[in-house]
């Protein structure tokens, strides 16, 4: 080794050695002691501890269970059943009274038009135009939801149709189903509670 080399190796002996002498430096880390839990908390643990083994199992049954809650309200929204949660289905609601009601001209003129039928005592002419306007004016604000196979009792069940309008349909639904299959005439009485029913569904001053 040469000279400089020596004095090299001199100096840095030098440098480590005060390195090792300086205190505000650790060197030697302390060994880990693992922090026992305090006693409360030990019956918890223990508790848990007996699920480990079983953890991956429910995980995956929670990731069936969530899949199933969703395939369950995609299959509530394609048979028109809407489901949300209250606050939603309050404010749904207020925000679709005016998407709902009917132009009022033109349901005047179908008032019109069934009150000539029923001055000629055609009631229960009257009261199935009173519900295929009805069926109309649900086909216009939901395209995708009425289809041929469903019956008048399926659209008044539906919740995707908001409650005011729902219940005056159902009432006239069931004002002609009683025509239709217990072949008891809709009379005076039958149309009146349909026309009632229709101006509440048709009408701003009902959805006040």
């Amino acid at each position: 080794m040469t000279a400089a080399g020596t004095e090299e190796a001199g100096r840095l002996a030098q440098l480590h050695k005060q390195l090792l002498a300086d205190d505000s430096i650790q060197f030697g880390l302390p060994t880990y002691v693992r922090t026992e839990p305090p006693e409360w908390l030990r019956p918890l643990l223990e508790f848990l501890a007996k699920f480990v083994p079983y953890m991956v199992y429910m995980f995956w049954g929670a990731v069936f269970i969530g899949v199933a809650i969703i395939l369950f309200l995609i299959l509530l929204e394609a048979k028109g059943v809407a489901w949300r949660l209250p606050l939603w289905r309050k404010r749904h609601e207020a925000e679709a009274k005016e998407e709902w009601r009917p132009d009022a001209g033109a349901a005047q003129v179908l008032l019109s038009e069934a009150d000539a039928l029923a001055a000629r005592g055609e009631y229960d002419e009257a009261v199935h135009l009173l519900l295929r306007r009805s069926v109309a004016d649900i086909a216009t604000r939901l395209p995708d939801f009425l289809r041929p196979s469903l019956t008048a009792r399926d659209i008044a069940a539906a919740g995707s149709i908001p409650t005011r309008p729902r219940t005056a349909f159902s009432e006239i639904a069931r004002i002609v189903e009683a025509a239709l299959f217990a072949r008891r005439p809709v009379g005076a009485e039958g149309w009146r509670q349909a026309r009632g029913a229709y101006e509440r569904f048709a009408f701003q001053d009902a959805w006040a």
